[in-house]
């Protein structure tokens, strides 16, 4: 039997994201309310197994929350602020905010453009949602063509990122 007494934080924490804490207890040989102390005492927390399997993006938690996800956003999809939320992200917060703020775009430009925008998002969801995908299909091969000379995107996923950290911190 492995000595209790004798674990690390440093142990317990990596123990901590790899099981629960009924294995860890019956490991060492000793109650579960033991492993809860001691995990308490060396400021280990339960979101601290969560983080893990979220960080390395396996395991059946990830899956869970993922299909959680899913499901809030396409059962009964909230159009108005999806739109919204991704003209907020996909086009204002950046370049076009930073535009505005040196005055090189009025007030009124803004909300031109923001309105502009968030329509237009509003109308590919509308269509996605109701599975119109050929619809969809027609007119990004239509507009595609006023693309083509532009260079190849480059997939920006850090903010994604930086939000499932922040969430878990909280």
């Amino acid at each position: 039997m492995l000595d209790w007494d004798a674990i690390s934080p440093a142990e317990l924490r990596e123990l901590n994201e790899r099981m629960s804490d009924g294995r860890i207890a019956e490991m060492y040989g000793v109650s579960v309310g033991k492993v809860r102390y001691k995990r308490k005492k060396f400021g280990i927390t339960p979101m601290d197994r969560l983080w893990a399997d979220l960080r390395v993006r396996k395991g059946e938690t990830m899956r869970h929350f993922n299909d959680f996800a899913k499901r809030m956003l396409l059962e009964k999809p909230d159009v108005d602020m999806l739109a919204k939320a991704i003209t907020q992200y996909a086009f204002r917060s950046g370049v076009v905010e930073s535009m505005h703020g040196e005055g090189k775009l009025s007030d009124a430009d803004m909300k031109e453009l923001n309105i502009f925008f968030a329509n237009r998002m509003a109308g590919i969801l509308v269509k996605a949602f109701a599975g119109e995908w050929l619809q969809v299909l027609l007119l990004f091969d239509f507009y595609k063509a006023f693309a083509a000379d532009w260079d190849a995107v480059e997939p920006d996923v850090r903010e994604f990122e930086l939000e499932l950290e922040r969430q878990l911190r909280r």
